[in-house]
C-alpha cells in the first residue's frame, strides 16, 4: 500500500484488481489463515492474492466495508529447481508483472537451490503457479505451505505435480475421508533439513481439501481472478465454477478466441446454482498475442526455459503452457507452420500459453495479433511488425465486415488487432483480413459485488482499469 500500512481497526480502502475494497473496524482480516487482531497492520505487499467478501449483495451509496478480507499465499518453502523455477516441486512463472520483495539483486535469476521463497498467485491444474508476488526469505522458514491439485493418490502417498507427499498418519480435513486425485488441497508441513527435488514431504501437520476459489451466493455479483481451465464452445471451467459467456459478454485485452487453458483473466458476472457463473465481462490480465507462421528448427530453443522465434518475435515458455505437439519440450525436426497464443508483460516480454503445429510452413498464411503500437494508415505497428492493410478486408470484434474508416477509428494505440495475410519473411504482413479484436472501450459502470478475488495493488486509491 502506498503511504505506509493501514491498521485493521481503522478505515482503509485498498485496491484489488481495480476494485475498491473498504476495510473498517468490523472487517475480519485474515492473513495466511491467521485472524489479525484489531488494530494490526494490514499487509503492505502489493501482489498478494486477496479475497474480499461482503455481508450483503446490495450496498448503500458509496463504498461498503467488506465483511471479510483474506490475504493468502500458495506455496512457501525451499527452491527445489532453478530451471525451471520450482518451489516444493511447483513450477513458478515469474514475469515483469510479478512483484518481487527481498530477492537478491531484484532478479529472480539470482535465486539458488535451497533458498526459501513465499509465493502468492494463481494455481494452474498442471501443477504450476502464475506468481503475482514472490518474497525471498533470508532466514529459512520453519513452516512450509503447499497448495495444488492432487495428481495421484496411492495409499499413504499423494503427489502434487512432481512433489511426493506422505500422508501416513495424517487425517485429511473436508476430503470425504481420504484424499483423491483431482482434489485441491492445502498442506501445512514442518521444514525438513536438506530437502531437495527427490525428497518426500513427510512432515505434514495439516492437510485440508479446499476450493481454489471461494463460492459465491446465487444471484449475487462477483469479480473473480484466476486461470482458465477446460474450454468448451461457450463456457470454461474456472476453479470450482463453470463460466458461461455469450455475445453480450464484454471482453477487454483479448477475445473469446484467447480463452485457452492457463490464461489469466478476471471474470465479472453473476453467481448461479451448482457452481454456475454467467460472465458479463472478461478481462485478460495482460494483453493477449497471437502469432502463426513458418518456423525453422533453429528458431526453437527447447527446454524448461525454452523460446520460439516466430515472425521475428521471441516468445518464452510460461509454466502454464499447453504444448500438445511438444514444440517447446522437444523442438521440431523440420520446418513447420507454428501457432502460438500468449500474452505480453509490462516490459513487452512475450509469453506462450499455447503452442501448436499447423502443418507445412506457409508464409502466405501468416497471422499476427496484439496491441497497436502506432498507426500511419494503412500501416500499423504490432509486436514490432508492420501490418499493411492495403487491399485487405476488415472485421469488427464480432467478425462482421466493416469498412476501413470504421476499422481505423477503433484501431488506436493500445487496441488489439490481428492480421491474417502474407508475411514477407522479414517484418511485414500484408493483405488478407484485418480484424479489430478488442477496442479501447471505457469500462462499464461499477456495481456492488458480494465477492472479489484478485491481487492487492495499492491502498487509498481507486483505479479504473478493471470492470469498475
Amino acid at each position: 500500500m502506498t503511504g505506509g500500512c493501514a491498521l485493521a481497526g481503522a478505515v482503509e480502502t485498498i485496491d484489488v484488481n481495480g476494485h475498491a475494497v473498504r476495510v473498517d473496524a468490523q472487517t475480519q482480516v485474515i492473513v495466511d489463515d491467521v485472524v489479525l487482531p484489531s488494530g494490526s497492520a494490514l499487509p503492505d505487499k502489493p501482489g498478494l492474492r486477496v479475497e474480499a467478501r461482503y455481508a450483503a449483495t446490495a450496498a448503500p451509496l458509496g463504498v461498503p466495508a467488506a465483511a471479510t478480507v483474506v490475504f493468502s499465499y500458495a506455496v512457501r518453502g525451499p527452491v527445489t529447481s532453478v530451471v525451471p523455477l520450482r518451489v516444493l516441486g511447483q513450477e513458478v512463472t515469474v514475469t515483469a508483472d510479478t512483484r518481487l520483495t527481498g530477492v537478491p539483486g531484484g532478479a529472480i535469476g539470482n535465486v539458488a537451490l535451497g533458498d526459501h521463497l513465499d509465493v502468492s498467485g494463481y494455481v494452474d491444474a498442471n501443477a504450476s503457479l502464475l506468481a503475482s508476488f514472490v518474497e525471498y526469505l533470508p532466514t529459512p522458514t520453519p513452516r512450509w505451505l503447499l497448495s495444488g491439485y492432487v495428481d495421484t493418490a496411492n495409499g499413504n502417498e499423494i503427489s502434487i505435480g512432481p512433489q511426493r507427499v506422505s500422508v501416513a498418519g495424517v487425517t485429511p480435513i473436508d476430503c470425504g475421508g481420504s484424499v483423491a486425485a483431482g482434489q485441491y488441497v492445502q498442506i501445512r508441513a514442518d521444514a525438513i533439513p536438506g530437502f531437495d527435488a527427490a525428497s518426500v514431504l513427510d512432515s505434514v501437520t495439516r492437510l485440508a481439501c479446499v476450493t481454489p476459489m471461494p463460492v459465491g451466493t446465487p444471484g449475487a455479483l462477483g469479480a473473480l481472478t484466476g486461470l482458465v481451465g477446460v474450454v468448451d464452445a461457450s463456457s470454461f471451467t474456472f476453479g470450482p465454477y463453470t463460466v458461461s459467456y455469450d455475445a453480450s459478454t464484454e471482453f477487454r485485452y483479448g477475445s473469446a478466441e484467447d480463452l485457452v487453458a492457463g490464461a489469466a483473466i478476471e471474470v465479472d458476472g453473476v453467481f448461479g446454482a451448482g457452481g454456475a457463473f454467467a460472465a458479463q465481462g472478461i478481462q485478460f490480465d495482460a494483453p493477449m498475442i497471437r502469432l502463426e507462421g513458418p518456423v525453422d528448427p533453429a528458431d526453437v530453443q527447447a527446454g524448461a526455459d525454452g523460446t520460439v522465434t516466430l515472425l521475428g518475435n521471441t516468445v518464452r515458455r510460461a509454466a502454464q503452457l499447453r504444448d500438445e505437439d511438444g514444440i517447446y519440450a522437444s523442438g521440431i525436426g523440420q520446418p513447420a507452420q507454428v501457432e502460438l497464443r500468449g500474452y505480453l508483460d509490462r516490459l513487452g516480454q512475450r509469453w506462450a500459453t499455447r503452442a501448436r503445429l499447423r502443418g507445412a510452413p506457409d508464409p502466405a498464411d501468416a497471422r499476427a495479433g496484439g496491441p497497436v503500437e502506432s498507426v500511419a494508415r494503412p500501416l500499423m505497428s504490432v509486436l514490432g511488425l508492420t501490418l499493411d492493410a492495403t487491399g485487405a478486408t476488415f472485421e469488427d470484434p464480432a467478425g462482421n465486415a466493416i469498412d476501413a474508416d470504421a476499422f481505423f477509428a477503433g484501431a488506436v494505440p493500445g487496441a488489439l488487432v490481428e492480421q491474417s495475410g502474407a508475411w514477407n519473411g522479414a517484418d511485414t504482413l500484408a493483405g488478407g483480413v484485418v480484424a479489430l479484436i478488442a477496442p479501447l472501450d471505457p469500462p462499464p459502470a461499477d456495481a456492488p459485488r458480494m465477492l472479489v478475488v484478485g491481487t492487492l495493488r495499492a491502498g487509498d486509491a481507486l483505479f479504473a482499469d478493471g470492470f469498475d
